[in-house]
């Protein structure tokens, strides 16, 4: 059974103090002219052509490292909140070509792969069954873009 089925992993979106203060500091505006393409990186759901976003530079990690880096984010305009389910991986995520890189608790790189949003689960478990990871950041494989932490729960 993998680890998303069993809740022993979690994804964690941008939290909603960080998502308010780049609202707040602003960005680039955009207006969602297609679905998908404008995947929001705090309720981790793609835009609904029409809603309103914002392009900022986030960065997710927490310690200092050589791989440390901001990333391009989209964020709705306006207040959103995550609707997770620990049991499933967002569609958001799992339609995409993705980078998933995998670092251990001193946020060095110790594995990364590109992979299709489909076997997003498969490379998750594989990458946590090394106990040196510690966290995996996701990012879209074409632009860069950064998606979402997992951690273990």
């Amino acid at each position: 059974m993998s680890l998303t089925a069993t809740r022993q992993i979690r994804v964690v979106p941008i939290d909603a103090d960080a998502a308010a203060a780049l609202r707040r500091a602003g960005g680039v505006s955009y207006v969602a002219d297609s679905n998908p393409g404008y995947p929001c990186r705090r309720c981790l759901r793609d835009a609904e052509v029409g809603d309103e976003l914002i392009l900022v530079s986030y960065d997710p990690f927490t310690k200092d490292s050589p791989y440390r880096c901001a990333s391009p984010i989209f964020l709705h305009a306006g207040e959103c909140h995550p609707d997770l389910d620990g049991a499933q991986l967002p569609t958001q995520l799992t339609r995409r070509q993705l980078s998933v890189r995998a670092f251990d608790a001193q946020a060095m790189m110790i594995d990364a792969a590109i992979i299709d949003g489909v076997d997003l689960e498969h490379t998750l478990d594989r990458f946590f069954a090394d106990r040196a990871t510690d966290v995996v950041h996701l990012h879209n494989a074409s632009r860069g873009c950064w998606a979402v932490t997992v951690e273990r729960n």
